[in-house]
C-alpha cells in the first residue's frame, strides 16, 4: 500500500495520515502540494514516509488539509507499554494526578500550557463521544473534531474563524 524504506512498506503514520485526509478531501497530490506551497515531488516524498516533513512545512500541510499540525504530528504507539511510558515521561510537565474514582484509578487535573487542562480535554472527549453513541453528530464529525480539537485558546485570525477548519 505505502512505499517507502519502512519495514513492510508501511509508512510511519504521519505519511499515512496526510495521505488519506488528501484523498478524503478528494485532493490530487499536486493540488495539496499548491495548497501547501511545497513542490509535489516533496509531498509525494512525505506521502511515501521517504522524509519527514519540518514542523513549518507540517503546518502549512494542515492547514490546506484543515487540520491541527500535531494531528498530524502525533506519535504512533505500537505496544500499550509505548503509551504508558509517554504518560510517565511527561507527568511532571504535564502535572498529571493520579487519584481514584469509584474505585478505579484515575489520571486528572493535569495542568498544561495557555489554559489547556488534561480534564477539560478529558470533558471534551468524553461530551463528543456521547453526541456520537446518541446520534447527534455522524461518525465523520466526530472524526473531525478529533482532527482539529482544540481548546479555543489558538484561534486568533480576524474574523475569529479557526485557519485550520475555517470555522
Amino acid at each position: 500500500m505505502f512505499g517507502g524504506k519502512y519495514k513492510g512498506g508501511l509508512a510511519p503514520l504521519c505519511a499515512r495520515k496526510i495521505k488519506n485526509l488528501r484523498e478524503k478531501r478528494q485532493l490530487t497530490q499536486k493540488q495539496l502540494a499548491e495548497l501547501s506551497g511545497i513542490s509535489e515531488s516533496a509531498l509525494r516524498s512525505y506521502e511515501l514516509g521517504d522524509r519527514k516533513p519540518k514542523k513549518e512545512v507540517l503546518e502549512h500541510i494542515a492547514k490546506a488539509l484543515r487540520v491541527r499540525p500535531e494531528y498530524l504530528s502525533t506519535p504512533e504507539f505500537g505496544p500499550k507499554m509505548e503509551f504508558f511510558y509517554a504518560l510517565l515521561e511527561n507527568d511532571e510537565l504535564m502535572g498529571y494526578t493520579i487519584t481514584e474514582i469509584d474505585g478505579r484509578p484515575a489520571i486528572v487535573a493535569g495542568g498544561m500550557t495557555a489554559g489547556i487542562t488534561f480534564s477539560g480535554f478529558l470533558r471534551g472527549w468524553n461530551e463528543m463521544k456521547q453526541k456520537l453513541d446518541a446520534k447527534e453528530i455522524t461518525r465523520g464529525e466526530y472524526e473531525d473534531w478529533k482532527q482539529t480539537y482544540d481548546s479555543g485558546h489558538w484561534v486568533n485570525t480576524p474574523d475569529g474563524k479557526s485557519p485550520w477548519t475555517r470555522k
